[in-house]
């Protein structure tokens, strides 16, 4: 998949340039919360949700006590989430979109959100261009740091990115969502496959 992905990227013409400031307003996760605060509560989406998966949905989540008048950020479906920092340089500014419906999660406190308000990206697309080695070169560099890494979220917002046409970014996410959900269809069958082997190797002997 990564290697597709990255020739898909390289292989369309690069049509417009935007910083996350132009496509939408950023927010904060979680603030103010102790390691009591979590276990139990409303969903939040976890900073290895975010590292491990292009999309993130409803069944990714931790559980954190939020009180009903508590002023925290919630993520809304589409939004672009990202980690702040890592033990390498080469793993900050891992990048994931929301996919759920949830309408009370929040987000890990070190991580962030970007909301696509002008819909100038194609915010499924994205999820696949935040784990491309074009994207992944170019947020190198704002890794600061010596024994752990943090990206400069300023630096980060206002960094200009080179996106191929919305048509394009349609096309390819067409693409490489069909080949995961042919990933996720296979690893299925080959799931299901080992517990009968298991039954079968299990009743052999009897």
């Amino acid at each position: 998949m990564k290697g597709l992905n990255d020739y898909l990227q390289d292989s369309v013409p690069l049509s417009y340039s935007l910083s996350f400031s132009d496509i939408g307003e950023d927010y904060s996760g979680l603030s103010g919360k102790s390691a009591e605060d979590f276990g139990g509560g409303k969903p939040y989406i976890t900073y290895v949700c975010i590292y491990a998966n292009n999309f993130v949905d409803d069944d990714c989540c931790g559980k954190v006590s939020v009180e009903r008048n508590e002023k925290q950020n919630v993520v809304q479906k589409g939004d672009m989430l990202f980690t702040l920092s890592s033990e390498t340089p080469e793993e900050v500014c891992y990048g994931a979109v929301y996919s759920g419906n949830s309408t009370e999660t929040y987000l890990n406190s070190f991580c962030f959100g970007v909301r696509n308000r002008e819909e100038k990206v194609f915010s499924p697309y994205m999820a696949y261009f935040f784990n491309s080695s074009r994207f992944r070169r170019e947020v190198y560099p704002l890794a600061q740091g010596s024994t752990r890494f943090n990206l400069q979220k300023s630096d980060f917002l206002q960094k200009q990115f080179l996106y191929p046409s919305i048509e394009d970014q349609h096309r390819i996410f067409e693409i490489l969502n069909a080949y995961d959900n042919k990933i996720k269809v296979e690893n299925w069958i080959l799931a299901h496959y080992q517990l009968q082997k298991e039954f079968l190797l299990r009743n052999l002997f009897i």
